[in-house]
């Protein structure tokens, strides 16, 4: 075996691997490796030798990645062979899925909604070939994508952080006066973030910075062309008086924690979602509600990132029972128990 390429997603537990097994070179993205919940994407590239008329059953029986039958193939019969100085890879703006280039020319992708029934595209199959798509006929949609993931990793690896960082705090400060805390919650990794907390009519505020620059992943397979409409937000939390010092910073660490979560858990975070929550006491899940899409008080005027808005998510503690309530009826009547005020339902 012999790897041509080696990459990690800047955003996601995942590893894309360029392998030439002698037979034929494959495209991998590895997701959350070593872990029991690894899950490994396979993309078929080109044949280095001669493909049979069949499927290469031996090949797999041997747990070798097989050749592509001659049907599905559209370069030299007898194989070729990639440059690995050559080769690069643009991961999608999620980090959930990469498209590898051979000299500047797109030849093979794995997006983030490929899976069993979808291996990912390649320049070199024909048709709906059984270990990859023709890439052709995806090939202007694609070259558009890449070329916007590529000029947003640029302003990502840039200085982008100190304007967004002024922007969000400023946005916060219009909304309850100057700041009282700042805490870094990125573990000094990347991308940075923050959680910053304020008070306003006594009551306690904390929302992340930062998070709205990632694009959660798998948004498009709910919202198609409004999926820049959702896919950037920031978690914010209200406390009312009478609350515990205990109580607010277990749940301040639980945000600090949930705003990783859609790109370790290749998922995403909306209006209406619930995640469990057993870090604070008296507690089991929490609501996320985002006030454009229904009656609850606005928060910050975040400004939009790469002409798309970052949309603010309240999050409201859940009883057990109540828990249970919005699973089975959704948001309503939980907003008729509680109110529109954030402010008024966290009580730790």
């Amino acid at each position: 075996m012999d790897v041509l390429l080696e990459e990690w997603s800047p955003v996601c537990s995942i590893q894309a691997v360029v392998e030439d097994n002698g037979q034929a070179v494959y495209f991998y993205l590895w997701v959350n490796p070593g872990s029991e919940n690894a899950e490994i994407r396979n993309c078929w590239i080109c044949n280095r030798v001669p493909a049979m008329e069949d499927m290469d059953y031996e090949a797999m029986k041997m747990g070798i990645a097989p050749r592509m039958p001659r049907a599905y193939v559209t370069h030299d019969s007898a194989g070729i062979c990639l440059d690995r100085e050559k080769l690069s890879l643009v991961w999608f703006e999620e980090g959930d899925g990469a498209a590898l280039y051979e000299d500047g020319r797109m030849i093979a992708v794995i997006p983030g909604w490929a899976g069993r029934e979808f291996p990912g595209y390649s320049l070199y199959a024909k048709g709906m070939a059984p270990f990859a798509w023709e890439l052709q006929e995806a090939l202007p949609v694609l070259e558009q994508r890449m070329e916007r993931s590529r000029m947003y990793w640029d302003i990502m690896g840039g200085g982008y952080f100190e304007t967004m960082q002024q922007e969000q705090l400023a946005a916060m400060e219009a909304f309850f006066g100057p700041h009282k805390k700042y805490y870094a919650i990125d573990g000094g990794g990347f991308p940075p973030k923050a959680l910053v907390t304020g008070e306003r009519k006594g009551s306690q505020y904390a929302f992340t910075l930062g998070n709205g620059a990632l694009a959660q992943p798998k948004v498009e397979q709910y919202f198609q062309d409004e999926t820049w409409k959702y896919r950037r937000m920031e978690l914010g939390v209200a406390f009312p008086k009478g609350c515990s010092q205990e109580g607010i910073m277990a749940m301040l660490n639980y945000t600090a924690a949930q705003a990783s979560l859609p790109w370790k858990e290749l998922g995403w975070l909306g209006h209406g979602h619930t995640i469990p929550c057993s870090g604070v006491e008296g507690y089991e899940g929490v609501l996320l509600l985002s006030p454009g899409l229904c009656g609850v008080q606005e928060g910050p005027a975040y400004p939009m990132f790469m002409d798309e808005p970052v949309n603010l998510l309240w999050m409201m503690l859940l009883t057990g029972e109540e828990y249970e309530l919005v699973k089975e009826q959704g948001t309503d009547p939980i907003l008729e128990k509680k109110g529109a005020d954030p402010a008024a339902w966290n009580l730790v």
